[in-house]
């Protein structure tokens, strides 16, 4: 093996590392978030992760990681109930099964987090002049 592959595999475990992190850090601070405030300070919590935890792929992290709890979140809500609420709320928008439904929240929270992820990446600190 040549030195050159060596450095290169560390290099991609270290981007793989730092993006797994910011998926953990996006969903950790996103679900403290959303027990106490409303469901769209989401993008607060994905804002900032992108922000302090850039990655090469700060979208798609911030997407994963609030459509993952998303759709967790709706299925533990829908495990624990005795109602039927998924399926009657899939009912009010035409949808054939309830799994459809979680697709859209999903995608939905996802296009909120990603974004949200995506524009705290884009911020750099303001230049000092001296």
């Amino acid at each position: 093996m040549s030195v050159l592959y060596i450095k290169s595999f560390r290099y991609r475990n270290f981007i793989l590392m730092k993006f797994i992190i910011q998926i953990v850090a996006i969903i950790f601070s996103s679900h403290l978030i959303a027990i106490f405030t409303p469901w769209y300070f989401i993008a607060l919590a994905a804002f900032a992760m992108g922000y302090f935890l850039k990655s090469n792929a700060n979208f798609l992290a911030g997407f994963l990681a609030i459509a993952s709890l998303w759709t967790f979140n709706a299925w533990l809500a829908e495990s624990s109930s005795t109602a039927d609420l998924a399926d009657r709320v899939a009912a009010l928008f035409s949808l054939q099964h309830k799994a459809l439904l979680y697709v859209m929240m999903a995608l939905v929270g996802g296009l909120v987090g990603g974004f949200a992820c995506l524009t705290g990446s884009l911020l750099k600190k303001p230049a000092v002049s001296e």
